[in-house]
């Protein structure tokens, strides 16, 4: 009895995080009002430890300030991009945690960001560097690399902060 109450313990704390993200991800906004983002060609770095990245920028076109946190990013199912090999992302998910740039020091390594009006950060996707320029570039142009996930916390004229999940296809 005791090993059937274990088991079953087990199965539903190994059940929630899953349906914890599959609610998140299943009703995440698409809208980002006032925030751009810009997929710029990829780069091949030649003393980077990832050898292929795409960049992307992103924009705070919003009449106040921004703060975007908790920023990852995932592959689309089926589509002709894989990540990096030596590239990490948590395990059963299959998302990329992504830092952003700090101005600071030259490197991507900031979980989140506060944007002021105009004020523009980025990020990078590690691809396989296996894949053909062509093929990345095909990629991106046809938006078809996968899905870039993050916080985004606006604040009202009262000063109140309003804070939600947003998903954007690139």
């Amino acid at each position: 009895m005791e090993n059937l109450l274990f088991t079953v313990l087990g199965v539903l704390l190994g059940w929630i995080p899953s349906a914890y993200f599959w609610v998140r991800d299943k009703f995440t906004s698409t809208g980002a009002p006032g925030i751009t983002f810009v997929v710029r060609p990829h780069v091949r770095p030649a003393d980077a430890k990832f050898q292929c990245k795409i960049l992307v920028d992103i924009t705070n076109r919003r009449s106040g300030p921004v703060r975007i946190a908790a920023a990852y990013f995932v592959f689309n199912k089926g589509a002709p991009l894989r990540p990096d090999p030596k590239w990490s992302g948590e395990y059963r998910t299959e998302r990329f945690l992504l830092p952003f740039f700090s101005l600071k020091t030259g490197t991507h390594e900031l979980p989140d960001v506060y944007l002021r009006p105009g004020e523009t950060t980025n990020i990078w996707i590690a691809v396989d560097p296996e894949h053909a320029n062509k093929d990345i570039e095909q990629a991106r142009e046809g938006k078809n690399i996968g899905r870039l996930y993050f916080q985004m916390t606006r604040w009202t004229g009262s000063g109140s902060s309003k804070t939600r999940w947003v998903y954007r296809k690139l």
